[in-house]
């Protein structure tokens, strides 16, 4: 084996020339498209990281929401509950008041019983005394007069 030096040195001449060639058209487009996708890259990971901050952002104003409808929803409670008890105060309030109204009233029944028991007591009498009266007497006296005599005695008796 032998080697041919017309050979190599076109060999040298020929990569020479293809590196030559390569750096002029190929190089310059190789390295723009590896640059160009570096940045494509670069700017994938500097969206995701925008992304990132805009989820915890989210997240913690979301959070911050949750809080406040928790805090809101804890006060509606204590509200309702102080409405409901004040409600009940109310309520009752209004059955103590019916019931003094029904006392009261049940009261002025009795009291209203009691005087026509009186009345028809003393109309009883009036009448029990008449007949005796008139057993009695046995006189011609006019009924008017009897019971004129007879409410006269009664009232002096004061039955009532």
């Amino acid at each position: 084996m032998s080697i041919d030096i017309g050979q190599v040195i076109i060999q040298i001449f020929a990569f020479i020339l293809m590196l030559w060639i390569l750096k002029k058209f190929g190089w310059k487009p190789i390295l723009k498209m590896l640059k160009d996708r570096q940045q494509k890259i670069q700017s994938s990971f500097d969206d995701i990281d925008a992304q990132k901050e805009e989820v915890k952002k989210i997240a913690e104003d979301y959070e911050e929401r949750l809080q406040g409808i928790e805090t809101e929803a804890r006060h509606k409670i204590q509200e309702g509950v102080m409405k409901g008890r004040l409600i009940a105060a109310k309520i009752q309030e209004e059955a103590q008041v019916n019931a003094r109204e029904i006392a009261a009233k049940a009261k002025a029944d009795i009291e209203k019983e009691i005087a026509k028991a009186r009345s028809q007591l003393k109309n009883d009498l009036v009448n029990i005394a008449m007949s005796i009266a008139e057993k009695i007497v046995q006189s011609d006296l006019d009924e008017a007069k009897h019971k004129k005599l007879i409410t006269e005695f009664v009232e002096s008796a004061k039955l009532e």
